[in-house]
């Protein structure tokens, strides 16, 4: 069994044999998604002497802004959420500690009321309730 090296921040480092196949196939798949669905291929059959174009599978901003497409500005969606963002961050300072726990737990976390609930030792239902008016509290925050 040979020694199997990779490259970190400029030093080979060893690695396993299993670890050098896993980096090896997803480097090849950087390249797929990098290079190979960028790139027109072509199919040439010299017996029928025919030429089959193969086109990319990704398309440039330019050349369908050429044939007629329009697309939405992006900047203008980012900006918009990128205030929304803010604004609930700053609605979410103004909670109290347990409010923002539980909106944290629920929202962020992915917790579930049941299991928030068994945790802070009170129903479900107690969780749910203190959760829609906390989103209530924050809709009136934000202005929505």
């Amino acid at each position: 069994m040979s020694k199997k090296y990779t490259m970190k921040n400029g030093i080979a480092v060893e690695v396993s044999d299993e670890i050098y196949e896993i980096l090896k196939k997803s480097d090849r798949r950087i390249k797929y998604v990098e290079h190979d669905l960028k790139e027109t291929r072509y199919i040439i059959n010299q017996k029928k002497e025919t030429l089959k174009e193969i086109p990319s599978r990704e398309d440039s901003l330019d050349r369908l802004t050429e044939i007629g497409k329009d697309f939405a500005d992006g900047n203008s969606d980012f900006q918009d959420s990128m205030v929304l963002k803010i604004m609930l961050d700053e609605a979410l300072a103004k909670l109290s500690d347990e409010e923002r726990h539980l909106i944290t737990q629920l929202f962020y976390l992915g917790r579930t009321e049941r299991d928030l609930a068994n945790e802070l030792g009170i129903s479900q239902y107690t969780v749910n309730r203190n959760k829609h008016k906390i989103l209530k509290k924050l809709r009136e925050e934000i202005g929505g």
